[in-house]
C-alpha cells in the first residue's frame, strides 16, 4: 500500500480540523459547565482513579475526537493542572472513548468481510480498551493521593462567562495547539509515510508474525495475523476468504485477528501516535504514554486471546 502526497496533505488537514474543532468544543463545555451533564459517567471513573476534575473535558471530548481529547489533556498539563503520572493514566482511560468513536468505522470494514465473526472481534477490542481503563483506575487508586472534589452545587454558583468570550478564548488556545501539532507532526508524519512506502514497517511486522507460534492457531491462520499486523482490512479480508473456504474456524479467525492486533499494535503506535504525542508533550512523556498505554493494551488483548482459547 503506497501512501500518496494527497493522502499526506488530507491527513494533516483532517488532524487540524479535528483538533481545532474538538478543543473548542471541549473548552466551551468546560467553561459553560456543560460537562456536568456527563458527570454521572465521568465522576465515578475519575474519583476511583484519583484524578482531578480537569480530566472531565478531555474524557467527554474523546468520544467525538481522540485527537481533541489528547489535545485538551495537554492544555491542562501545560497549565500545571496535571502531573506527568496523571497524564499517563488519563491517556489510558481515554483509550476507551477513543475506540468507541472509531468502532463504527471498524464495523464497516470487518463485517462485510467476516460477518458475525468480525463483530465478535470488535467486541473483544472494546473489552481490551475497557480493561485498559480499569487498569488505569486501579493504578491511580493505588499510586495517587485522593483528589479533593468540591460540591457540584458550589461550582455552579454565579453566572458562566458569555458564550462569545468563551469561544474567543477557546479559539485562541485551540489555534495555538493546532499549529503546534501541525508543525511537529508534519515532518514526523512525512518520515513515517516514507518508511511505510519503503516497506519498513511491513517487513518488521511480517517478520515478527512469522516467528510467533501460538497455541490454538494452525499455520494457515497465521496468515491472518500477519495481514492484520499490517492493516486491519488486510487481516479481515484474508480471514473472510479462509472462513468461506472452511480452512479455519470462527474461533481460529478471532484468535488470529487478536494475535495480529497484538503484533501490529507497537508499530501502529509509532506510526500513528508518536507524531501526535510528540507535538503535545515533551519527548520523554510522549514515549511514556505510548509505551505504557499500548503495552498494557497488548497485555489485555493477549489475555482475551487465552480466555477465548480456554472457554470457546
Amino acid at each position: 500500500m503506497k501512501l500518496t502526497l494527497h493522502l499526506y496533505i488530507a491527513t494533516l488537514i483532517k488532524v487540524a480540523i479535528m483538533v481545532l474543532g474538538g478543543v473548542i468544543l471541549g473548552k466551551v463545555m468546560e467553561e459553560k459547565r456543560w460537562i456536568r451533564f456527563f458527570r454521572v459517567l465521568t465522576r465515578p471513573i475519575l474519583k476511583t482513579a484519583h484524578l482531578p476534575t480537569s480530566c472531565e473535558g478531555a474524557l467527554v471530548t474523546a468520544l467525538v475526537s481522540g485527537y481533541a481529547g489528547d489535545a485538551l489533556l495537554s492544555l491542562h498539563y501545560r497549565e500545571g493542572e496535571l502531573s506527568a503520572q496523571q497524564v499517563i493514566l488519563s491517556s489510558m482511560i481515554l483509550n476507551l472513548p477513543l475506540f468507541l468513536s472509531f468502532a463504527p468505522l471498524l464495523v464497516g470494514i470487518v463485517y462485510p468481510l467476516m460477518g458475525w465473526v468480525g463483530l465478535v472481534y470488535i467486541g473483544c477490542q472494546i473489552l481490551a480498551s475497557f480493561g485498559l481503563m480499569l487498569a488505569a483506575m486501579v493504578i491511580g487508586r493505588l499510586k495517587l493521593p485522593p483528589e479533593t472534589w468540591e460540591d457540584d452545587r458550589n461550582n455552579n454558583h454565579g453566572p458562566s462567562p458569555p458564550i462569545y468570550k468563551v469561544f474567543k478564548k477557546a479559539l485562541k488556545e485551540g489555534s495555538y495547539i493546532t499549529l503546534r501539532i501541525i508543525l511537529i507532526t508534519a515532518p514526523i508524519m512525512g518520515l513515517v509515510f516514507y518508511l511505510v512506502n519503503a516497506g519498513f514497517f511491513q517487513v518488521l511486522q511480517r517478520a515478527l508474525a512469522s516467528h510467533l507460534l501460538f497455541p490454538g492457531l494452525p499455520p494457515s491462520a497465521l496468515t491472518v495475523s500477519a495481514a492484520h499486523a499490517v492493516h486491519i482490512a488486510g487481516g479481515a479480508a484474508v480471514a473472510g476468504v479462509l472462513l468461506q473456504g472452511g480452512i479455519i474456524t470462527p474461533k481460529e479467525a478471532v484468535l488470529a485477528m487478536l494475535l495480529g492486533n497484538a503484533v501490529g499494535t507497537p508499530f501502529r503506535s509509532l506510526r500513528l501516535n508518536l507524531p501526535r504525542y510528540a507535538a503535545l508533550y515533551p519527548t520523554r512523556l510522549a514515549l511514556s504514554i505510548i509505551l505504557t498505554s499500548q503495552g498494557v493494551r497488548v497485555v489485555m488483548v493477549l489475555l482475551l486471546y487465552f480466555i477465548i482459547l480456554a472457554l470457546w
